[in-house]
């Protein structure tokens, strides 16, 4: 893959991931939406079994604690942002209750390419990062043969 379309690739996923976490426009808003959720569970109007509902509890502390004090989603650094998103996704995915929702979250990590001190950000579904991580190890564990022509040794 060419550099060009590489930063291509980056900048779509980072305004993707803008996107989704501007669904609910501005951090005071998506402060609202968590503060709701976390009311109406307290009060038995949200119903999640208990697994579900120690992720839903352990994201929003990560979401309120990286909102706090903050107005604007500027005021984040590009890792906070990643890490809010991913919270949300997570908290997303507990709600929506769905048997595949767990590996169609989307989740985005920051990867330093092999040769360069530079940082992407990398978004995909949750399903997608284990398709990658097994295509990678099954790659690494492939045994390495190698025959004449193209080894290095003379014909």
């Amino acid at each position: 893959m060419t550099l060009r379309l590489q930063i291509v690739a980056v900048a779509i996923c980072l305004l993707a991931s803008l996107t989704v976490v501007r669904a609910a426009e501005s951090l005071p808003d998506i402060r609202q939406q968590q503060e709701r959720v976390r009311d109406d569970l307290a009060a038995g109007e949200l119903v999640l079994e208990a697994s579900k509902r120690q992720v839903v509890d352990k994201e929003q502390r990560v979401v309120f604690a990286l909102i706090d004090g903050k107005s604007s989603l500027g005021e984040l650094s590009p890792a906070q942002r990643v890490s809010l998103r991913n919270a949300l996704e997570t908290i997303n995915a507990a709600l929506s209750g769905t048997a595949g929702a767990e590996e169609d979250r989307e989740v985005c990590w920051q990867e330093k390419r092999t040769g360069s001190k530079l940082v992407t950000t990398v978004c995909g579904t949750v399903r997608e990062r284990q398709q990658a991580k097994e295509g990678a190890r099954d790659y690494l564990q492939r045994p390495r043969l190698c025959a004449p022509p193209g080894c290095g040794a003379s014909p």
